[in-house]
C-alpha cells in the first residue's frame, strides 16, 4: 500500500457520511477526559501554605513519634528493659514564610510571597520549625541505677539536643 493509497482512503472516509458522527463522538469523549481529569483533586503544582499544613505534623502526632523513638531507643541500652516515655512540647509547628523585599530610597519594605492558584490565594512556606521541647520524664527498669541513669540521660540529651536537667529517670514499678 502507498501513500497515495492511504491519501485516497482518507479522502473517501471524509466524504463518507459516517466521518462527522465520529469526530463528534471522538470530541465528547476528550471533553470528558478533560472535565474528569480537572476533578481528579490530584494537582501536583507548588505547595501552598494550605497544602502545607496538611503535610506536616501537628504538635500531638510530632509528640507521639517522639515518644516513640525515644522508647526505641531506650530499650535497645543495656540494663534499660521496659521503658515508658513521656515528651512535653512548649508550644506548635512555627511556619516560616517567604518574603520578598523592595528598596525605596529611604527605607525597605518587605511583604510574603502569596501564591495565586486561580480563585484561591495562599502565603508561600519557606520552612517548618517542629515544637521546642520543654521536657521529658522516662520511667524505666534499670532506673534506679546510677549508670543506667547516666546513658539514658546522654542519650535523650544527644537525640533530642536539650539539657539533662529537662530529662527525669525514674525506676518503673
Amino acid at each position: 500500500m502507498t501513500v497515495k493509497d492511504i491519501m485516497d482512503k482518507l479522502k473517501k472516509f471524509k466524504d463518507d457520511p459516517v466521518f462527522p458522527k465520529v469526530l463528534i463522538a471522538v470530541g465528547i469523549v476528550l471533553m470528558l477526559i478533560i472535565l474528569l481529569s480537572d476533578f481528579s483533586g490530584k494537582d501536583d503544582k507548588d505547595k501552598s501554605a494550605s497544602d502545607v499544613n496538611s503535610d506536616f505534623l501537628t504538635a500531638d502526632t510530632y509528640t507521639l513519634n517522639m515518644e516513640e523513638k525515644l522508647r526505641e531507643i531506650l530499650i535497645s541500652i543495656e540494663g534499660v528493659g521496659k521503658a515508658e516515655v513521656l515528651v512535653n512540647v512548649s508550644s506548635t509547628e512555627e511556619y516560616v514564610y517567604a518574603e520578598e523585599y523592595r528598596q525605596g530610597t529611604n527605607q525597605t519594605e518587605s511583604s510574603i510571597v502569596v501564591i495565586d492558584k486561580g480563585s484561591a490565594k495562599s502565603a508561600l512556606v519557606k520552612k517548618v520549625n517542629n515544637p521546642g521541647v520543654s521536657g521529658i520524664v522516662i520511667v524505666c527498669e534499670g532506673g534506679d541505677d546510677p549508670k543506667i541513669c547516666e546513658k539514658v540521660y546522654k542519650a535523650v540529651s544527644t537525640a533530642l539536643n536539650i539539657p539533662t536537667n529537662r530529662i527525669y529517670v525514674a525506676e518503673m514499678k
